[in-house]
């Protein structure tokens, strides 16, 4: 089945082996959250992952392929073989050296795993192979949707990672053509776009600090870290709603005494797209603050950008956002 993954890609390298392990099933469980994922209230756990099936790990090394194969079906196996010999191959594709050259390592991962993904899947249709009664891509999807709050980014990864060379190409044989001309935003992993399509908006973010909350880390979140944290408390189809025109955005986190909390700045593409997220910001808001889960607070600056401070109820209630679309000061107490 090696020489068959090579056939789809057009592409060949030495076979590895296959060490046989004999793991548990994969833990989907959240770890320890993030200071700045508790503060924007996501919850530890698996969700509902056991509906998708069970999982057994496998990885590629340099030459040699681990799985575990656990209780899985043979179909499921050789799916998961296919999968992990991607990542033996890949590296002779032409262009995949441009994929480690990407700044964001979100893109980075969502292009190694979701090419993977995505020939796993064009596999399964071309040899007729099912796991857990459907394909690769669908696993993820079904992964993707009911894993728990504090690993639904890294499900993305995988899932929209497939599903952007699923938009973008009509066979495995042209990897390469996403491998030289990669994305750069998880918009446009999202979106099936190439990297000239919907460039990063411009955003400045300055701080005022008047009190003891310091800090001002701050860091690029995403569109797939957006809709991670909308889908905390928001259906699907009202993530996916809220979530797309995102443009640009920013994360700061502060501190104090010990307690984190965070002023999340996004851009917007236009008036009606930060309208729609501010409203479904404010939907989550009342979720969040109904488990007792943490207290966010949202506001708009100019008609496309939309600010959501989350965390301590002092910090929430006594911050402050003001400028325009694409210059906006943050006042945090």
């Amino acid at each position: 089945m090696y020489q068959r993954v090579e056939r789809l890609m057009g592409a060949d390298a030495p076979a590895p082996t296959v060490d046989v392990a004999a793991d548990g099933p994969v833990n989907f469980s959240s770890r320890e959250l993030s200071p700045t994922t508790d503060a924007l209230g996501y919850r530890r756990g698996d969700g509902s992952i056991s509906k998708c099936g069970r999982f057994y790990p496998a990885f590629a090394g340099e030459d040699a392929v681990t799985i575990t194969p656990g209780n899985l079906s043979a179909e499921a196996v050789e799916l998961v073989l296919a999968h992990e010999f991607v990542h033996i191959v890949q590296d002779e594709v032409e262009g995949y050296e441009r994929v480690g050259e990407i700044e964001r390592y979100a893109v980075d991962h969502a292009l190694t795993e979701g090419s993977a993904v995505y020939v796993a899947d064009r596999y399964a249709d071309r040899y007729d192979k099912r796991w857990n009664g459907t394909t690769p891509l669908s696993i993820r999807e079904c992964i993707y949707d009911r894993i728990g709050d504090g690993t639904r980014g890294l499900a993305g990864r995988y899932y929209f990672g497939g599903s952007h060379f699923e938009q973008r190409l009509d066979s495995p044989a042209n990897l390469s053509a996403v491998y030289r001309a990669p994305p750069r935003t998880t918009e446009q992993v999202i979106h099936g776009l190439a990297p000239d399509a919907e460039p990063v908006a411009n955003l400045s973010v300055s701080v005022r600090q008047r009190g003891r909350w310091i800090g001002d880390t701050r860091e690029r979140a995403g569109e797939l870290r957006l809709r991670s944290w909308l889908r905390t408390g928001l259906p699907a189809d009202r993530v996916d709603t809220a979530a797309t025109g995102w443009g640009a955005d920013e994360t700061l986190t502060f501190e104090r005494d010990g307690a984190t909390s965070v002023a999340w700045v996004l851009r917007m593409d236009s008036a009606a797209d930060a309208e729609e997220l501010a409203a479904a910001a404010s939907d989550l808001e009342t979720t969040l603050e109904s488990r007792d889960a943490t207290s966010v607070g949202v506001e708009q600056v100019g008609d496309g950008t939309v600010v959501v401070f989350a965390g301590a109820d002092s910090f929430v209630a006594d911050a402050d956002a003001t400028g325009t679309d694409d210059d906006v000061t943050v006042t945090v107490p």
